[in-house]
């Protein structure tokens, strides 16, 4: 009876995809990240739907017996970042990255790492770097979270580009 009863659980673990953010993302997983964001966004328009075509899903969080899809929020399988594009992001035409960091000395580190990818950033404000990606995209990275979660924050946006006369 008891081996019954434990069925269900063995199950939900066997199928329960690995979530996002258990460990903090590799520069080449939030590069990856960054490279769907900017083939989803435009001055004009973030389209979701082809976030898909590159492996990104809605992020499935375990909620008991079963999965809870957080709006807004996309993982990809084998990747530790999220793509986060709620409402806000939709009104500001941003595709926004969270990378979980072990602590928070990690950030510069992090920013350093993601730069051998993506070049160096452009400026800097205190703790915010700014990346000019090509083809109008613009990148900036934040710290955010807290101390015991600290969480690096990409923020990819394209701008119109002037027409050359």
């Amino acid at each position: 009876m008891k081996t019954l009863r434990l069925l269900p659980f063995l199950a939900l673990a066997a199928a329960a995809p690995a979530a996002a953010q258990d460990k903090p993302a590799s520069a080449a997983e939030i590069v990856d990240a960054i490279n769907a964001c900017k083939a989803i966004t435009s001055p004009t328009w973030i389209e979701l739907d082809d976030l898909s075509k590159h492996g990104w899903k809605p992020y499935r969080k375990p909620a008991g017996r079963r999965a809870q899809v957080v709006r807004g929020a996309y993982e990809k399988q084998g990747n530790e970042a999220l793509i986060i594009i709620s409402k806000a992001e939709l009104r500001d035409k941003a595709c926004v990255i969270f990378a979980r960091l072990d602590n928070t000395a990690d950030y510069g580190p992090t920013a350093q790492s993601v730069s051998q990818f993506v070049g160096m950033p452009t400026h800097a404000e205190g703790p915010t770097y700014f990346w000019s990606l090509g083809d109008g995209m613009k990148m900036r990275i934040d710290p955010t979270g807290d101390k015991d979660k600290p969480i690096a924050r990409f923020e990819i946006k394209a701008t119109a580009q002037e027409s050359a006369e």
